[in-house]
C-alpha cells in the first residue's frame, strides 16, 4: 500500500506530526531518515514543531492522563450549537500537568526533557546508524562539489567514486576511484580520514588532495599538515608506517612503497577543478591517459616510440580535439578513427 506523502504546504505542525509518526510508528526507509534530517535542520521552527509533536505523543500515551467522560455524540452537539467558534476539548494536557501534584509534575517534566534528547537521538541514529555509508560518484567528464554534514567540503573530478561515513567520534571517507579534493571542518574530537587502498590521510582541518590511480595514490597538502599511514587496512589500527606531510608537500604510494615527500606544484596539481590538464615533461602515453579520464572518445598512441615521447604543455580537460591537433603537427604522425568512434595514433614509418 503506498503510503501518503508530506504535502509541503502544510503547517509546520502537521509536517512534524507526519514525521513523529512515520518515524516512531510507520516503515520508514533509509531514505525517510535522509528527508527527515534535511527536513528538520531547514530551522528552529521545525525542530521546536517536532519536539511539540513529541511532547504530545508522550502525553497522549500516559497513564497519568485524565481522559474526558464527555461522550462524542455529546461533543458533536456541543460544535454544533457553537459554529462560529471553534470548539475547544475538554482535554487539556497543560492543566492536567498544573494540576497534578508536584511529584507527578517532576516525572511528567523529566519526560518532555527525555522526549527531547530523543529528538537529538533519533537525528544522530539516521545520520550515524541507519542511513550507513553515503555513496558519491561522478560520470566521466563530471566534475561535482558536496558539503558533507560536518561542514566539510568534497569536490570530486571525473569518474571519482566516494563513501563517506560521518559517525559522533571519526569521520571516513573511502576514495574507491578517482581523485578528490577535500576542505575538512575543524573538529579536534573527530579525526577526518580519506582511505585509498591501503592508505590512510589523517586530517583535522586542512585542505589536501588524493588522486587514486590503478597503481598508486598520491597526496597533495594544499593547506595545513595531514599524516599519511601505510600498510593497514584496518582504521582502528594505524600501525603502519606513518608520514607528516604539510602544506606545498606531494607524496606518492604505490606498491613498491612510499617515495619521499616532494615540493609540489599546488596549482599543476589542482589545475583538474579548472578543467586544465597541465604537464610537465610527460611521456605521451600518460598525457593520453589523462585525457580518457575526462572524454569518453579515447586516444590510443599505438607506436612504441611516440608513447615514449615527452611532451610540455596546457590542455583544456574536455578538449581532446587540441591534443590530437598537436599529435598531428609532429612529425610523420597521423591520427585515425577507430572502429569504437576514438582515436588511434600512429608515426608513419618511412
Amino acid at each position: 500500500m503506498q503510503r501518503e506523502e508530506i504535502d509541503p504546504r502544510s503547517p509546520v505542525s502537521e509536517q512534524a506530526s507526519y514525521w513523529w509518526v512515520l518515524l516512531n510508528e510507520g516503515q520508514a526507509t533509509p531514505a525517510d531518515g535522509r528527508a527527515f534530517v534535511e527536513w528538520v535542520t531547514r530551522s528552529p521552527e521545525r525542530v521546536a514543531a517536532y519536539l511539540e509533536a513529541a511532547r504530545l505523543a508522550l502525553a497522549l500515551r500516559s497513564a497519568e492522563t485524565r481522559w474526558p467522560a464527555t461522550s462524542v455524540e455529546d461533543l458533536v452537539r456541543e460544535a454544533r450549537a457553537a459554529p462560529r467558534e471553534p470548539a475547544t476539548l475538554p482535554l487539556d494536557t497543560t492543566r492536567a500537568v498544573a494540576a497534578a501534584s508536584p511529584g507527578t509534575q517532576r516525572r511528567t517534566s523529566l519526560r518532555l526533557l527525555a522526549a527531547a534528547g530523543a529528538l537529538v537521538a533519533a537525528i544522530a541514529s539516521w545520520l550515524y546508524v541507519q542511513l550507513g555509508p553515503q555513496h558519491l560518484e561522478t560520470a566521466v567528464g563530471e566534475q561535482r562539489s558536496v558539503v558533507l554534514s560536518d561542514g566539510s567540503l568534497v569536490t570530486l573530478n571525473t569518474a571519482s567514486v566516494i563513501e563517506v561515513q560521518l559517525t559522533q567520534h571519526h569521520r571516513i571517507v573511502r576514495l574507491l576511484a578517482g581523485e578528490a579534493l577535500f576542505k575538512v571542518a575543524h573538529d579536534a574530537s573527530r579525526p577526518f580520514d580519506v582511505t585509498s587502498g591501503k592508505a590512510t590521510v589523517r586530517a583535522v582541518g586542512t585542505q589536501f588532495d588524493v588522486n587514486r590511480r590503478q597503481d598508486s595514490t598520491t597526496v597533495t597538502v594544499v593547506d595545513g599538515r595531514v599524516a599519511v599511514f601505510t600498510g593497514n587496512e584496518d582504521l582502528r589500527q594505524n600501525e603502519g608506517t606513518r608520514l607528516p606531510l604539510q602544506a606545498g608537500e606531494q607524496l606518492t604510494l604505490s606498491p613498491r612503497g612510499a617515495q619521499h615527500p616532494i615540493r609540489a606544484d599546488v596549482e599543476t596539481a589542482l589545475a583538474w577543478t579548472q578543467r586544465k590538464l597541465i604537464f610537465q615533461h610527460r611521456r605521451l602515453d600518460e598525457v593520453a591517459d589523462e585525457f580518457n579520464r575526462y572524454n569518453r572518445e579515447s586516444i590510443e598512441i599505438r607506436s612504441p616510440e611516440l608513447r615514449s615521447q615527452e611532451v610540455t604543455g596546457v590542455f583544456q580537460a574536455n578538449d581532446p580535439a587540441s591534443f590530437l591537433t598537436f599529435l598531428s603537427g609532429l612529425p610523420g604522425v597521423s591520427t585515425e578513427k577507430s572502429a569504437d568512434g576514438g582515436h588511434v595514433v600512429v608515426r608513419q614509418i618511412k
